[in-house]
């Protein structure tokens, strides 16, 4: 028995082989991958590794984090009519290819005759909702920018109360600026982050803002539980504009921040429980072209934060992926789409693989980055920035659930 316990441990190899490693390792998340550098010199080299960055992609796109009841909305503004003001509208999808649209009438949380609403976010089935101030095709500044959360599925929905921050002035008119909206997995909380700067209401004001004191910017934060609002004290990078530039993923509100010194565009990541917000740069080889003629395009992709680079002269869509957050090497660049020389830009990311695209012709489109083709919705959304596709999964569950 000896001997043959012997020769068993004799024949065995504590030696993985190399092809049998590569096959684990791209099953890996990235951030494991990135820390499994250290292990091995040819580890390290993974992502140059052409082979292995195919087999990455299959099992990375391979992955579905949505539930059965996962669904898709599309917002867009109807049609300009002179006269009138574009009122945004909600549709739900149904169908492999949205082959059925189901129009959504908006709720009125506020008890006005007329009412425009703008998708802000969506977690846990419920939409973060955000009234643009207009009642009668006038502009309000005192109902500007009001939040309710609303859960399509049962059709219950909550208006937060107004800030006790934005009006505080008779001299001074608030800007207001939803940052994220989110879920706190440890308090079990659903919050809203705002950003809110002052504007003299008048010259006479400007000139004389001794008389009512300096209202210098803060950051505000709502919170389901207490409903209510509070004030943040932090010093935290806004957001810049262009693209999808706010997302949610596991307790955590990212943005886009942009220094105000240089082009330079970074992401803020601000944890809804620490209350602590992290800088991830981008590597220079990622974004190498005038930020005039590039769109960065934030989502969530597959479970991981994505960045999409839309380059504009080359009709070309750079698709990347951070392993971690605060770790600028951290970002890898996995598929690189086009020309598509119809399409505009980007309007949402859905389920295995699959890219929604505005063409010049506002029709929309699906890309897929398994089968790389690429097929018309039969769908036609409006000119501008605020056509999207917001995936969504239904909850029965009350929105004060958790004021019990």
């Amino acid at each position: 028995m000896g001997e043959l316990m012997v020769a068993t441990k004799e024949k065995v190899s504590d030696h993985v082989y190399e092809d049998v490693a590569l096959v684990i390792l791209s099953k890996l998340p990235l951030k494991s991958l990135f820390r499994f550098g250290c292990v091995r010199k040819s580890w390290s080299l993974l992502f140059k590794n052409s082979y292995f960055m195919n087999m990455f992609r299959k099992n990375f796109l391979s992955k579905n984090p949505y539930c059965n009841d996962t669904s898709h909305f599309l917002q867009f503004r109807e049609p300009h009519r002179f006269g009138h003001i574009s009122r945004p509208m909600l549709y739900s999808l149904f169908g492999e290819r949205f082959q059925n649209m189901v129009k959504l009438d908006w709720p009125n949380p506020f008890q006005k005759d007329e009412f425009h609403f703008l998708v802000r976010g969506c977690v846990n089935g419920i939409l973060c909702i955000e009234d643009d101030g207009r009642d009668g095709g006038i502009l309000c500044i005192e109902e500007l920018q009001r939040i309710a959360l609303w859960n399509t599925t049962t059709g219950e929905f909550k208006a937060t109360p107004p800030s006790p921050f934005a009006f505080e002035s008779p001299c001074w008119d608030p800007m207001i600026c939803l940052h994220g909206f989110g879920y706190d997995q440890v308090k079990d909380d659903y919050k809203v982050i705002r950003y809110i700067s002052f504007y003299p209401k008048t010259d006479e004001d400007s000139d004389e803002t001794w008389k009512d004191g300096y209202h210098s910017s803060l950051w505000e934060i709502y919170c389901l539980k207490s409903n209510s609002w509070r004030k943040l004290d932090i010093n935290m990078p806004t957001q810049a504009y262009g693209g999808m530039v706010q997302v949610y993923m596991d307790g955590v509100c990212h943005w886009w921040g942009e220094c105000e010194t240089s082009d330079e565009v970074y992401l803020v990541s601000f944890d809804l429980y620490s209350e602590v917000f992290v800088k991830t740069f981008i590597p220079l080889n990622m974004n190498d072209i005038d930020s005039r003629q590039v769109f960065r395009h934030l989502n969530v992709l597959n479970g991981s934060i994505g960045l999409i680079l839309n380059y504009v002269e080359s009709t070309t869509f750079h698709i990347s992926i951070l392993g971690e957050v605060g770790v600028k090497e951290s970002w890898i660049k996995l598929f690189i789409v086009g020309p598509l020389t119809c399409v505009e830009h980007p309007i949402g990311v859905g389920k295995n693989g699959d890219i929604y695209l505005k063409k010049k012709d506002n029709k929309l489109v699906c890309f897929n980055l398994i089968t790389q083709k690429i097929e018309e919705l039969g769908v036609k959304g409006e000119t501008g920035q605020s056509c999207q596709i917001i995936v969504y999964e239904e909850s029965l569950l009350p929105i004060e659930r958790i004021n019990t």
